[in-house]
């Protein structure tokens, strides 16, 4: 498949991104493969979303479980740069195949370009344009893309399809070329629009534009505003065309050019492009792989082909060598000859190439073997010579036939390998990723009295969790050091004591005691109506803070330690993390920590190989695990792992 987007695809596209991803923020960054990248976007309060960016290609939300590489040139830039950077908003320059991500970070505004066109590249760049890094440096005529240089846009080509006028199109009245051809170089469109807006206006796409008429350029004006239009209209049906079963196209709505054919409608054209990327990056992932096979049995029919020239070269030499030698016994017999020399100058059909004498020798050629006689040698000795080697050859032609077997042998099993490697490779569905429960953009664990605690990451996620899901049957807790976060238990009365405990050194744990290394720490809990939002007058609350009124119910010196687990759900595993007891009771296996120096980064890559390790026989599912899920479980900083164990849950 050679797929990528139109201008037209791509305003589309950008549009309902702007809806979609607004305020969403970049958690992290992935190398995919070497033209792309997977942004991960989270929000504290909607679902995480995975954005694809492909340079040559286009850019789509996937809901798939994408593999990826290790990360390194662009990917690696823009991890270290973006990475938490807000989503203010996404742009396209007008008419062009290229998309635009605003952001905003504490460094600073961004510009993460994406170019959609040839090769493509992926760029970024600061708040004046000033390019920071690129997938692709680029130094052409018209335009540079390095380090340092501001970006500028590649020059136009083509008429301009949003402000298209008549006049615009009336050269082609002129044009010796077919209507397609002329409108596939002056509108820059692609061959499938240019294919839908003459079926449209039910036009020949071979007429010759010589042929037409001032109506049909008038129809094809109004069938180009009109396909620019439908992308938007509320009707629209975007759809996937197949080919034996299997996903070559998508469009934003339904095509005429496309009736008759095989496809199938979405509710959105991102869900459609989705389904057509994944499985073209399914298929170049097991082209890639399977490359190795499909090379060495192309190397195996090129040696075969040579052995089998070599063979028949061979067979051809030695045939003519009996007939050579049966020919000059039958002269030696019926006519008495004996002399070699003599019988050579005599009879010229003996297929001989070439005669030299050189003193007393006889130099012969034949199909390209010299033969060096003694000029007194007898017929029937040079005969017998000549049998010798065609005995000779016929050998080396079953040793060639030999190895011939050998290589057919080894070609079958390669090529069955690989016909079993293309059936599975075919077989094979990209997972796609589980829709995460809503308590999961929070601090998250189930109590081991089966109740769900949730609790905030952030000032954001703090106020959230407060205004939107705290209710009157809940309990509600606070770490007694300031930069605390909330936490909430849900459907929990005094009397649950075990739970109660456990979520109090939650949020003892995941206060600001774990980064500055305490052991021990006190909390309490309050009910939901000693809660306030509001400040008295002439007091200030900071964003994620909240007033409490009446009695605190502390509970003291409760030990700073976490433990996360794999959790088993109905639709997957997530990672849960919270007090031991509680992970224990409701993991299939989980590791303990306390607090230390250690990185978030590197503490997360301990947990997961502790856990993989353990798994067995669930070591796959366990490798699928998300570092970022383990690194969000995880509290304030890093951590030094104690104690491993497997869990009461059971799959």
């Amino acid at each position: 498949m050679d797929l990528e987007l139109s201008s037209i695809e791509i305003k589309h596209i950008v549009k309902k991104l702007n809806e979609v991803l607004t305020g969403y923020y970049i958690s992290n960054v992935y190398q995919i493969d070497e033209n792309t990248i997977l942004l991960k976007l989270h929000h504290s309060e909607k679902p995480e979303k995975s954005l694809v960016i492909s340079a040559g290609k286009g850019l789509w939300l996937t809901r798939y479980m994408i593999e990826r590489e290790e990360s390194s040139g662009i990917a690696a830039s823009l991890r270290r740069r973006i990475v938490r950077a807000k989503i203010i908003g996404t742009e396209q320059p007008e008419g062009e195949r290229i998309a635009i991500l605003n952001l905003s970070s504490s460094e600073g505004f961004f510009k993460l370009i994406g170019e959609f066109f040839g090769e493509g590249n992926i760029i970024l760049t600061d708040k004046d344009d000033i390019i920071i890094s690129a997938l692709r440096k680029l130094k052409v005529r018209h335009r540079e893309v390095l380090p340092r240089m501001k970006y500028s846009l590649p020059p136009y080509k083509g008429l301009n399809i949003n402000s298209l006028n008549l006049d615009d199109l009336l050269p082609l009245l002129s044009s010796k070329l077919e209507a397609s051809r002329w409108l596939g170089r002056n509108l820059s469109l692609s061959k499938k629009y240019v294919e839908e807006i003459l079926a449209r206006a039910e036009i020949d796409p071979k007429a010759i534009g010589m042929s037409l008429k001032k109506e049909d350029v008038q129809k094809i004006l109004v069938k180009v505003k009109e396909v620019i239009s439908l992308p938007e209209a509320e009707d629209a049906k975007p759809i996937l065309l197949l080919e034996n079963g299997r996903p070559v196209d998508a469009a934003p709505f339904e095509f005429l050019s496309y009736r008759g054919r095989d496809f199938k409608t979405f509710s959105s054209y991102l869900e459609a492009l989705d389904e057509l990327f994944n499985e073209e990056m399914k298929t170049s992932k097991y082209e890639i792989n399977l490359k190795p096979l499909r090379q060495k049995i192309e190397e195996i029919e090129f040696a075969l082909e040579e052995q089998r020239k070599l063979k028949e070269s061979i067979l051809i030499k030695a045939e003519t060598l009996r007939n050579i030698a049966q020919k000059i016994s039958s002269v030696a017999v019926s006519q008495g000859i004996q002399n070699l020399e003599a019988m050579m100058n005599r009879f010229s059909d003996l297929e001989i190439d070439d005669l030299k004498i050189i003193d007393n020798t006889l130099l012969v050629l034949i199909k390209g073997l010299k033969f060096e006689v003694d000029r007194k040698s007898s017929a029937m000795a040079f005969a017998s010579q000549l049998y010798d080697e065609a005995k000779s050859l016929e050998k080396k032609s079953r040793a060639i036939e030999s190895a011939e077997e050998s290589l057919v042998a080894e070609k079958d099993a390669l090529t069955k390998k690989l016909e079993e490697h293309e059936t599975i490779a075919k077989s094979e569905e990209t997972k796609v990723k589980r829709e995460k429960a809503w308590f999961e953009r929070y601090r998250w664990f189930i109590t081991s009295d089966g109740l769900l605690a949730i609790g905030g990451r952030d000032s954001t996620s703090n106020s959230t969790i407060i205004r939107k899901h705290m209710k009157n049957n809940d309990i509600v807790f606070h770490a007694d050091i300031p930069g605390s976060p909330f936490f909430i238990l849900k459907d929990a009365g005094p009397k649950m004591e075990k739970s109660i405990n456990e979520t109090a050194q939650a949020v003892a744990s995941y206060s600001r005691a774990w980064k500055e290394g305490f052991t021990s720490m006190d909390a309490y809990w309050v009910e939901p109506k000693q809660v306030k939002a509001q400040a008295p007058s002439g007091m200030y609350l900071p964003k994620g803070s909240f007033l409490i009124e009446g009695k605190k119910n502390y509970i003291k010196d409760l030990e700073i330690k976490i433990a996360i687990g794999v959790h088993q759900m109905e639709d997957g595993i997530a990672v849960m993390g919270g007090p031991p007891s509680a992970v224990k009771k409701n993991t299939l296996a989980y590791v303990v920590l306390e607090p230390d120096r250690d990185t978030i980064g590197k503490t997360a890559k301990k947990v997961k190989a502790n856990l993989v390790k353990m798994a067995r026989e669930k070591s796959k599912l366990f490798k699928a695990i998300n570092l970022d899920d383990i690194a969000r479980a995880l509290p304030q900083s890093g951590g030094k792992i104690v104690s491993v164990g497997f869990g009461e849950q059971s799959i």
